[in-house]
This record gives C-alpha cells, sequence and structure tokens, in this order.
C-alpha cells in the first residue's frame, strides 16, 4: 500500500468492501481464500456474506450503541458535516424536536439493517429476524463497555503485538480514551428520558431499543466466549518487529516498512 514518506506501509488489501460492486470483485478474486486479510470493514453484511466460504469462515463484530444516543449524535454531526455531500446548512438551526418531527430522522435504522428491510413497514417479525442474526453471526460490543469490548475482541480473535508492544499499548490507550473521531467540540447537552424531545426520538426507534436491549443481554452472556483465554492476551507472547534485535512469532510476520521515495 501507498502513504506518507516515513509512514508505513498502509495493511491493506486492494479491495473496496464498503460498495457492493467491490464485494462483487473481491469475491471474484477469491478474497477470503486467499488469506491476505484479517477483517473485512463493510456496511453490507448481508452482500458480505457471500465473500466467505466453507474454507474461509467469519464472525462480525461490532459496536452497539443506545439508539437514542446514536440518533443525537447524528443530528449534531448532521449540523456541521458541511464535508458530506448530504449536508443541509438549514439544519444548523433546527431543534431536536424539528428533527424528530421531520423525514430526516432515521427510523429503526439497526433493525432496518440487520433484517435486510430497508424500506416500508416494520414488524415483530423483522425484530425477531434481526436478534437472530445478531445471536448467531455477531461477537457484539457496547460504546458504554468499550474497554471491555476491545479486551473481549483481543481475546476472541487472537490478537497480539507484534510491531512495537509498547507503542501500541500507548495507541491503544489513546483511543479508549479518547477515541480518533470523538466529534469533541461539538458536545450539547441531551434529552433526558421522560422529556419530549427523548420520547420522541424514542417513538422513530421503537424496535431498535428493543433489539439495542436484547444486545445488551447477549454482551453478558457471550463473555463465555472468551472466558479461558487471558485478559491481557495481546501482551503474551507478542513480539516486535522494530526492536533492536527484531523478534518474530514462529507462524512468521512481515513488518510494516516506511515509504521511501
Amino acid at each position: 500500500g501507498g502513504g506518507p514518506k516515513g509512514v508505513d506501509r498502509s495493511p491493506f488489501v486492494n479491495v473496496d468492501t464498503t460498495t457492493v460492486a467491490g464485494i462483487q470483485r473481491a469475491k471474484d478474486l477469491g478474497f477470503a481464500d486467499a488469506g491476505l486479510a484479517d477483517a473485512v470493514v463493510t456496511p453490507f453484511i448481508y452482500e458480505a456474506n457471500d465473500l466467505f466460504t466453507p474454507t474461509a469462515k467469519g464472525r462480525l463484530f461490532t459496536v452497539f450503541r443506545h439508539p437514542i444516543d446514536r440518533a443525537i449524535s447524528l443530528f449534531y454531526y448532521l449540523q456541521v458535516a458541511d464535508w458530506e455531500p448530504t449536508y443541509d446548512p438549514e439544519l444548523k438551526n433546527w431543534s431536536i424536536k424539528e428533527y424528530a418531527q421531520s423525514d430526516r430522522i432515521e427510523n429503526n435504522w439497526l433493525t432496518r439493517q440487520l433484517s435486510n428491510t430497508l424500506a416500508g413497514e416494520l414488524h415483530d417479525e423483522d425484530l425477531d429476524l434481526a436478534m437472530e442474526v445478531v445471536r448467531s453471526k455477531f461477537l457484539v460490543g457496547l460504546m458504554s463497555e468499550i474497554k471491555t469490548t476491545m479486551e473481549r475482541c483481543e481475546r476472541f480473535y487472537r490478537w497480539k503485538y507484534h510491531v512495537n508492544p509498547p507503542n501500541q499499548e500507548k495507541c491503544r490507550s489513546a483511543l479508549l480514551s479518547g477515541g480518533s473521531n470523538s466529534n469533541a467540540k461539538n458536545k450539547k447537552d441531551k434529552p433526558q428520558p421522560g422529556s419530549e424531545d427523548y420520547e420522541l426520538l424514542a417513538w422513530q426507534n421503537q424496535y431498535d431499543i428493543k433489539l439495542y436491549e436484547y444486545i445488551e443481554k447477549l454482551f453478558v452472556e457471550q463473555e463465555q466466549f472468551v472466558a479461558e483465554i487471558p485478559k491481557d492476551f495481546r501482551n503474551i507472547d507478542g513480539t516486535c518487529c522494530k526492536c533492536d534485535p527484531p523478534t518474530f512469532p514462529p507462524e512468521g510476520f512481515e513488518c510494516p516498512k516506511a515509504i521511501q521515495f
């Protein structure tokens, strides 16, 4: 991969799984069986299913956020995100009430995504399907439990440090405490449960709220997936390819190299 001079080469595979066409191209290239990537990032979970094969399976993971928090965060983001193609400066002057009563508000976005019911009326069967997809396909994480979520992913997927463990640990701590895209400059008060604004948002997310409550229960139950794996797994038998002398895992590891011009 490419990148700025002096920066590690990009550890990415040259396919675009953020588009349906890109997923199809990756499938045609035999992406999963090639074993070049450890993770796939995509919003198209149903289409991405076709990437995998009986000899190269995967399990979804993501970090879930309470639907009301998500809706409020999106509203404030849309007020300032003039880099987005959907940016509408009129939203700068809107109240949460106006947003919640408009056609701009998302309606049960998560339930729709997980049940693949992107338009039309939702029914209890769609919620049931979304719950089953989460239960059977996802390692679930919670924004409200981000440190436990990160640790669980490391243990479940057997992620270890192989580049420079001390620096990687510092980077990990910084991301968990501050994030890389927290929109901190645009923090505002959130409506409280029982307020008119909160209830209007809740009305648009009735299925999502039920789904989130189910996800919270799954989060507790899924601790059993990693019960036998040490909590500091990322550091156990870690290696440092950028140390002097460098060390490498028995299975081999290609150390990222700085780009030279």
